[in-house]
């Protein structure tokens, strides 16, 4: 029953998030429904283990993710979680705290050799758009012919952010026009049921197999235009930040230029 149930869920989740999201909203409940007999109806689930499932929680963005998971699921089934509950929840994430990853330096001049040598010209498309947009691998793999609007001197791609909302991106003819003509000729001879570009998780590996990664692309996208601009809000517009602690992150990590 758990298993169908979770996929009810996930399939609910994807009506509002995108499917990036509704998995790790997915994946967050199964793990804080482990160890319980669901067989006879969810509405009886322990919320006392849940909570110890809760508290066994380190990071505070894995806290917040597991909190949202469930509290989207009681959405989902119309179950009402009462004020104690939510205060226990609210207790428990105060203890946690946040995980800091530890970036290493990039050298973005040695990734773009890398890039200006592989044959394969869609990959190599694929990783340059990256770089010239600042869109994330899971938003460039999911464009297909029907979401690029081709004008004389635009290219517009239309996608699913990470937030679940529509957006879109724009490369100019005039800021780059090596890439966007190659662009106009590779989308134009694609088919319409394919993708643009290659799958997420292709683009991941290539890249880790030549010593970078996909997100160290839009990282270096920061650092490019803020050096083109001196403008940390030009950054924030580029990056689709909603606020601008984020584009600071950004403009501090360790990419030389």
């Amino acid at each position: 029953m758990i298993h169908n149930l979770l996929c009810e869920y996930r399939g609910y989740l994807e009506t509002k998030y995108s499917k990036e999201t509704a998995r790790t909203y997915t994946d967050r409940l199964g793990v804080l429904f482990e160890g319980q007999n669901l067989t006879d109806t969810i509405h009886k689930f322990d919320v006392d283990k849940i909570l110890i499932k809760l508290s066994g929680i380190k990071y505070k963005n894995h806290f917040s993710q597991s909190k949202n998971a469930l509290l989207h699921f009681c959405e989902f089934q119309n179950i009402s979680i009462n004020n104690e509950v939510l205060e226990k929840m609210n207790s428990i994430e105060l203890g946690t705290h946040k995980k800091y990853r530890q970036l290493r330096e990039v050298d973005y001049k040695e990734i773009e050799k890398k890039i200006k040598y592989i044959r394969n010209k869609k990959l190599k498309l694929s990783y340059q758009t990256l770089i010239e947009t600042g869109l994330r691998v899971s938003e460039l793999a999911q464009i297909s012919p029907a979401d690029c609007v081709i004008s004389d001197n635009e290219i517009t791609f239309n996608f699913l952010a990470k937030g679940g909302e529509r957006e879109e991106v724009i490369i100019n003819s005039i800021e780059n026009p090596v890439l966007f003509q190659r662009l106009r000729e590779h989308i134009g001879s694609t088919k319409p049921e394919n993708k643009v570009f290659y799958s997420a998780i292709y683009l991941q590996t290539k890249a880790h197999e030549m010593g970078f990664t996909c997100h160290d692309l839009r990282r270096a996208c920061a650092k490019l235009e803020y050096r083109k601009t001196k403008s940390k809000e030009a950054v924030k517009e580029k990056l689709r930040h909603k606020g601008a602690k984020n584009t600071n992150i950004y403009l501090k990590s360790k990419v030389k230029i």
